[in-house]
């Protein structure tokens, strides 16, 4: 029910202000409960505090109020709430036909303060008016103040301009706060908005429209960024919303996945928790390599794209706080360092990797494997100096992957070029030298073929060497990747004669898919537990099964991660209770605004262009949605045009808005109203699509 008529004005006497109201005909709510606040008008009939508001003495069937005891060239809001009846504890029912407030029931006014002019004019008149200023009044009204009994006829009628220039210095004082957000009266806040040139959105409340302009020239210098974005759009909407650049969404032919470290652990109950980000160092492919320290902790080496090539890179996990440190560089130099391998023989720590420079002449330039030691000096990590392996000049060799044995000996694998072909060379170190003055060859029977992803692991005084390769698979006419591996069943480097035949890690089904990048623990029983990286269930996920030695067969494959994006690479590690399984994956990482808490942006930079493939249905389940991270060729528009539909582009930024129960005619204009403002906050060249 709308009020009529409603006032509020400054009592002349000060720190009081006056109030009236007028019902209309025939009122269905006959009461009216005035409720005071400082700062913005009461939203609540029954404020639950002080800061929520001051209920001001009710009187029934009455249209005035007066509100004392103010503080003087203070600005106060009030609410009129219409209603019938009272509830329990001073409380007041709003029926139901009236329970959103009429926002035409609200008045604001400035108490005035009471600065005596009256009195100091009296007081600069000769001392002759004051002795004659005798009379008193006579039978004067029961409601005038004592203090104005005792005051003569003269003093009385200079308190008729007094009264009125106390106001008129209060008003004037309070141009001191015309520009103090907090003290202003509201209704000047348009015209404070107008000197920044904000505009002012009448449709909030006095307190909203004061932190709209405290926090403009800040909006200002962030113009163009996703959290002024956002702010914006909740200003204009009262809708929350989440913000998508479009850029990462456009394929681009040289943009492969860029995948970083993440882990997820399984504790003593073979439960796998959630997965946790490790680092943002990128690559395309390839597994790092970690080693368990003296102090009980796992050193991480890895591959990372620097600008000036691939280096390699360490990472601590340290298992008593189960915490990562940070990241540094081990290999920092031009060229490519890549597919690190390490192991820990007695108190040396080896280091092996491929290099590979660009920049040598064309002659030498070619793939050799590197390595450093670490030694433990006075506690302190001492790395020797890079050298080539087996520096001869004229073979290339490739992917090296070491292990130790149980008398801490160190076998070290990797491809190397035989003519047009690769194949696996080992070699032995017994603490001193390498045992073999020429390299072993891993026999050439069966099908000894090996293409990448090679893995050496010792368990059960044997040598296991997997890797993948390229198998054909006769129904479909195509080959998919396989991964096979051996065993060598002898702990002596110069016989070759105890390798097992090259056995298949078995698949299933249509083997329309691929096995890659083993990796290896051992179980407490003794047996091999296998994780591998695998799209059988349509996207490159981890995998594990088991081996058990004893019969020679494979557990029944388990999915270990799911999820719509690419997980690569793994590596297993574990201590007496605990496995962690490292990997490499494209996922999106999402980031919280310090400034603006509630704008999460999802960075999808990581996702890369490849081949769209129809059994990843979890990723084309994703199509359209904000967490979408397919990429698909340039929206051009039609020949009037782009709409919001053309999204991907370069150029584009989309709204995800949260409308709620909102209708569609109400979504079409207030969005339309967010067209007419959001240009002022985005770059020039951006265009924002909006996605209720």
């Amino acid at each position: 029910m709308q009020l009529l008529n409603i006032t509020a004005r400054a009592h002349p006497l000060g720190n009081c202000i006056d109030l009236f109201w007028e019902l209309p005909g025939s009122p269905a709510y006959p009461r009216v409960r005035v409720v005071r606040r400082a700062g913005t008008h009461p939203t609540q009939p029954n404020p639950a505090s002080p800061e929520d508001g001051i209920v001001l003495q009710e009187q029934v069937n009455q249209n005035y109020a007066r509100d004392e005891g103010l503080r003087g060239v203070a600005v106060y809001y009030y609410s009129f709430f219409p209603y019938k009846t009272s509830g329990p504890n001073d409380t007041i029912v709003i029926d139901n036909e009236a329970e959103q407030i009429d926002p035409h029931n609200r008045a604001v006014a400035m108490a005035t303060a009471p600065y005596n002019f009256a009195g100091q004019m009296y007081g600069l008149l000769p001392a002759i008016y004051h002795r004659y200023d005798t009379i008193l009044p006579n039978n004067s009204p029961s409601n005038m103040p004592i203090e104005d009994m005792q005051k003569g006829q003269l003093l009385r009628f200079l308190a008729l301009p007094g009264l009125q220039l106390d106001q008129l210095y209060s008003f004037a004082r309070a141009v001191l706060n015309f520009y103090n957000l907090d003290q202003v009266d509201g209704r000047l806040l348009p015209l404070l908005a107008q000197t920044i040139s904000w505009r002012t959105d009448y449709n909030l409340d006095v307190d909203k429209q004061r932190n709209e302009i405290r926090f403009a020239p800040y909006l200002y210098k962030t113009i163009g960024l996703i959290p002024t974005v956002e702010a914006t759009v909740k200003r204009v909407t009262g809708w929350e919303s989440r913000t998508k650049e479009f850029v990462h969404n456009v394929a681009r032919t040289n943009q492969p996945e860029r995948l970083n470290l993440w882990s997820v652990l399984r504790d003593a109950g073979e439960i796998w928790e959630p997965p946790v980000l490790i680092s943002v160092n990128w690559a395309y492919e390839g597994r790092p390599a970690a080693v368990r320290e003296r102090d009980d902790s796992f050193t991480f080496f890895y591959h990372t794209y620097r600008r000036h090539g691939w280096d390699i890179w360490s990472k601590r996990f340290k298992l008593e706080t189960a915490q990562w440190q940070p990241s540094e560089p081990i290999v920092d130099q031009p060229g490519m360092d890549k597919h690190p391998t390490a192991v820990l023989q007695k108190n040396i720590l080896w280091l092996f990797w491929e290099s590979y420079d660009p920049m040598e002449n064309a002659a030498d330039r070619k793939w050799r494997i590197r390595w450093r030691i670490r030694r433990h000096i006075h506690s302190r990590d001492v790395w020797s100096s890079d050298d080539v392996l087996f520096s001869d000049e004229v073979t290339e060799r490739r992917l090296p992957t070491a292990t130790i044995d149980n008398a801490n000996g160190l076998w070290l694998f990797w491809l190397e070029r035989i003519g047009m072909n690769w194949q696996v060379k080992y070699n032995f170190h017994n603490g001193t030298a390498w045992e073999l003055s020429a390299a072993a060859s891993l026999p050439l029977d069966g099908d000894p073929r090996v293409e990448d992803d090679l893995l050496v692991f010792f368990a059960n005084n044997q040598l296991w060497l997997f890797w993948a390769r390229y198998d054909s698979v006769p129904s479909l006419g195509q080959t998919r990747w396989s991964i096979v591996y051996r065993v060598k069943q002898g702990l002596d480097p110069a016989d070759s004669s105890d390798w097992s035949d090259v056995r298949l890690l078995p698949k299933a089904g249509t083997d329309d898919f691929h096995d890659r990048e083993p990796t290896v623990r051992l179980t407490t029983g003794g047996d091999i537990e296998l994780f591998w990286s695998s799209n059988r269930s349509g996207n490159w996920s981890i995998w594990e099964s088991t081996l058990n030695i004893a019969g020679n067969t494979w557990s029944t494959p388990q999915q270990i991660t799911n999820s719509a994006y690419s997980e690569r690479a793994p590596l297993v590690i574990s201590d007496d209770t605990r496995t962690w399984l490292v990997y490499r994956s494209n996922q999106s990482l999402e980031y919280t605004n310090t400034v603006y808490s509630a704008t999460r942006t999802l960075d999808a930079r990581y996702a890369g262009t490849t081949t769209f493939d129809t059994r990843n249905s979890a990723k084309r389940a994703l199509r359209g949605q904000l967490e979408d991270f397919q990429t698909y060729i340039s929206d051009a528009g039609r020949a009037d045009g782009r709409t919001n539909d053309d999204r991907i582009a370069r150029d584009t930024i989309g709204l995800y808005l949260e409308t709620g129960d909102a209708d569609l005619d109400e979504i079409k204009a207030i969005i339309s109203r967010l067209n007419n403002v959001l240009p002022e906050f985005m770059p020039v060249a951006a265009r924002a699509v909006f996605i209720p």
